[in-house]
């Protein structure tokens, strides 16, 4: 938004150096956590639906669009077509990527933003506390997701407009990055709108050009910003419409059909608890009030409202989070907030700092109405009460002349380690115990406590917050609403175990008239492809979507509907299968009927209709349990 200033050449080798342990500390944390998530599967079934010619359908010949990632799910079918990598390979690396690609405009962001003092400190501060963040760490790999891919565009969006959005290419680079984002996922429009009206509003205030005199002046000679803002839109706005007419003109909807699975009815109390939850665990209520001071004083020296605009889009995204009762994730729709609080809670610090280094200066009179050639006292004619003379806002120097330099950067280094151990100690607890977690068991709940997580919890309060963390996972556990990282990947895990084997299964080899019903959609679908599987939860059928009844009367996050009475048996349903067995005996061990898919390799499956799988399995060496 500012014209750019060029820092000095020095800081880049000095912020890459002593960056190094923060970007170590991030491979090992992310290498501990590495994992991935069984609703990942329901794109990848979509993705290989797609490759194999069927469209973007979860069972061929049903258009409902159960996924929330359209961009990703054609990426993850351009790579395996042109490639040969399947999706489950081919998402954790491009995730990686995408964090790499973060933390690399993370720190151009730094190093050209205008204003910024001390970069290299600023940016040292904003990487660690990114990298030693252990949420950060889980969606590196994203568990197959596209979160992390998410976050990157919305950072390039956002750190082009800071920088240039002045220019032209910075305009239509970042109108193009927050297209591709609600591409990549749904409330990247809402998000996208925010941060260029939000940007476009700060410059038209800044240059005062909130009025428009379209009778005696064209829009583009009097008022330019106009004309950047149509530029600025325009891109956006055509990728967007363009991609919800191609969903209506495809699906018949206008809004993706998980919508209508997950989302029941305002849930506040568990959003608001979902959100005090993150912010206890991530030090949000650290991280956000740094933001704040750090956005007064840009605003404040020069009418620059980057930190504003990002605060803006953190509060509404906090506002929507809230209304639909949060994410049945561990803090997944949060992840863009931790690169663009990074930066900004790190020039807090230092602004902080500063105010530290400088004994006897309130806030207040650091910045002044006044004249350039009297800095800290009010002219004369202000001081006679003539209002008519026209002042101007200049910048001041945050500190005398004699305190700058290593005082401030002292002071923000001081602050900086409670800030990184309040905002990292509880996350970092969570993790460690949950790596320590054997087997899979539902309900995975952590409790921190001096027994476990004594070295965590030795700062002063501390320990109540984990009390309060310890509360709130508590209460969130039976809504599904975070449920732990560690429990979707202990799920995975089990789920591969049984179904994974199933990969090596000839195709065709079930009939076609076979149909399933699943809960847990997306590991069991991926590798039965051939079979036909209504989801028991509605996140890829329509029906069961907008049943209205919840299952048990008891409302959890995206786990909530059920079919209505007679729907299973009206979509024929007549196939269950049961995980892999290595020999006939296990097989007839977990279900009456079993048949020989592979060298070593038996299909357990239940059914109903006896005369069914007589004539259907007749020539797959069909054994039955004996009566």
């Amino acid at each position: 938004m500012l014209s750019r200033t060029r820092p000095a050449t020095s800081t880049t080798p000095w912020l890459l150096l002593s960056g190094l342990p923060w970007l170590l500390l991030l491979g090992w944390l992310t290498s501990v956590t590495w994992f991935l998530c069984d609703d990942a599967f329901i794109s990848f079934r979509y993705v290989r639906n797609l490759v194999e010619g069927h469209g973007l359908v979860f069972n061929p010949g049903e258009y409902v669009e159960g996924y929330t990632n359209f961009l990703w799910v054609l990426e993850l079918a351009v790579i395996w077509s042109l490639l040969g990598i399947p999706p489950e390979q081919a998402a954790p690396v491009l995730s990686v990527v995408c964090t790499v690609g973060t933390l690399v405009v993370m720190l151009w962001w730094v190093y050209r933003l205008p204003g910024v003092s001390h970069r290299g400190l600023v940016g040292w501060m904003a990487l660690g506390l990114v990298c030693s963040s252990a949420t950060v760490a889980v969606w590196t790999s994203a568990g197959g997701l596209a979160t992390r891919q998410f976050t990157f565009l919305l950072v390039v969006a956002v750190a082009v407009l800071s920088v240039h959005g002045t220019r032209r290419w910075g305009q239509l680079t970042a109108s193009f990055s927050l297209g591709l984002a609600e591409l990549t996922r749904p409330e990247g429009a809402l998000l996208g709108g925010l941060c260029l009206g939000g940007f476009a509003v700060c410059r038209m205030v800044r240059e005062r050009r909130l009025r428009l005199d379209p009778l005696r002046h064209s829009c583009a000679r009097r008022n330019p910003v106009w004309w950047d803002l149509a530029v600025m839109g325009g891109p956006f706005a055509l990728m967007v419409a363009g991609h919800y007419l191609w969903r209506y003109s495809y699906y018949g909807e206008w809004l993706p059909n998980t919508y209508y699975a997950k989302y029941v009815a305002p849930w506040y109390d568990a959003g608001l608890r979902y959100l005090a939850q993150a912010g206890i665990d991530t030090g949000l209520y650290l991280l956000v009030p740094l933001a704040l001071l750090a956005g007064m004083v840009r605003w404040r020296r020069n009418q620059d409202g980057t930190y504003a605009v990002i605060l803006l889009l953190i509060g509404v995204h906090m506002t929507y989070l809230a209304r639909i009762g949060g994410d049945h994730f561990e803090y997944r729709p949060l992840d863009f907030y931790w690169p663009l609080l990074a930066v900004a809670a790190a020039e807090g610090l230092l602004v902080l700092g500063t105010f530290m280094a400088t004994p006897g200066h309130a806030m207040g009179r650091l910045w002044v109405r006044n004249s350039r050639n009297r800095p800290m006292e009010d002219t004369a004619a202000e001081q006679a009460g003539d209002t008519k003379k026209k002042t101007k806002k200049v910048r001041m120097p945050l500190a005398p002349r004699a305190t700058r330099g290593l005082a401030p950067r002292a002071w923000a280094l001081l602050l900086f380690t409670p800030v990184l151990l309040y905002a990292g100690a509880i996350q970092g607890a969570l993790l460690y115990e949950g790596t320590r977690v054997a087997g899979y068991g539902s309900h995975m709940h952590i409790e921190l406590t001096h027994e476990n997580a004594g070295r965590w919890l030795v700062a002063p309060g501390m320990s109540k917050l984990a009390a309060l963390s310890n509360r709130l996972r508590r209460q969130s556990t039976s809504n599904f609403a975070p449920t732990p990282w560690v429990e979707h990947r202990a799920f995975a895990r089990h789920r591969l175990r049984q179904w994974q084997p199933y990969e090596h299964m000839a195709r065709g080899t079930l009939p076609d008239d076979a149909v399933g019903q699943v809960g847990a959609l997306g590991i069991k679908s991926y590798y039965l492809p051939d079979l036909e599987i209504v989801d028991r939860h509605g996140l890829t059928d329509a029906t069961v979507a907008r049943n209205p009844r919840m299952r048990d009367g008891h409302r959890r996050l995206s786990h909530g509907r059920q079919p209505p009475p007679g729907y299973l048996e009206q979509r024929g349903v007549n196939f269950h299968a049961r995980p892999a067995a290595r020999s006939l005996a296990e097989a007839l061990s977990r279900a009456p009927y079993a048949i020989e898919v592979g060298p070593d390799l038996w299909m357990p499956f239940e059914s109903d209709d006896h005369q069914w799988v007589a004539e259907r399995f007749a020539g797959l060496n069909l054994k039955m349990r004996s009566p």
